[in-house]
């Protein structure tokens, strides 16, 4: 477990692109993109199935095409609503719908931020207590408005292969 978790720790220091989940990349038409992120996450149990997640974190996302080789990091919370195909687990394999806000910047000349709406089909692996790996493929539409060059608001679909690693509180809201 110490190896998985370093390598994710060091995919995130050594990407020299960034992409899209609830942070993005900040560039249309890209399409294919990863993510790592680092989060703290609320899980509140509402059915045997389902949970509803708040999140926030910190990432580095990128683009597959190498034309897109920008450093873009950014920041972002989000409410998930999820669904478990095993009862009463919350764990394994999960679908899931988002919507979340970001700010995206690669500290030189450029920064926006963006609302994120998407879907996801999801993993979660438990590391040790409370301490999770998350990898996903989602589909979202970054709704984004530069902050800097082009005052520009624009939506444009991505598809994102990425992992989230951090620290998950679960909490049975039938339990006092």
């Amino acid at each position: 477990m110490k190896k998985t978790v370093l390598f994710f720790l060091l995919l995130l220091v050594s990407t020299s692109h960034a992409k899209c989940d609830v942070i993005y990349f900040p560039y249309p038409f890209t399409g294919i993109c990863y993510s790592i992120e680092a989060i703290f996450s609320y899980e509140r149990i509402k059915k045997p199935h389902s949970t509803t997640t708040y999140w926030g974190g910190f990432g580095r996302v990128g683009s597959i095409f190498e034309e897109y080789n920008e450093r873009v990091y950014g920041l972002e919370a989000a409410i998930e609503r999820r669904y478990y195909f095993q009862p009463n687990k919350f764990k394994h394999f999960f679908i899931s719908a988002y919507l979340g806000t970001a700010f995206m910047t690669e500290f030189d000349n450029f920064s926006s931020i963006g609302l994120v709406p998407g879907l996801k089909v999801n993993y979660k692996a438990n590391l040790f207590s409370n301490f999770i790996l998350e990898p996903y493929i989602s589909l979202s539409l970054p709704i984004t408005r530069e902050l800097t060059r082009y005052p520009d608001t624009i939506a444009f679909p991505a598809l994102t292969f990425g992992a989230r690693i951090g620290f998950n509180k679960l909490k049975d809201k039938s339990k006092k």
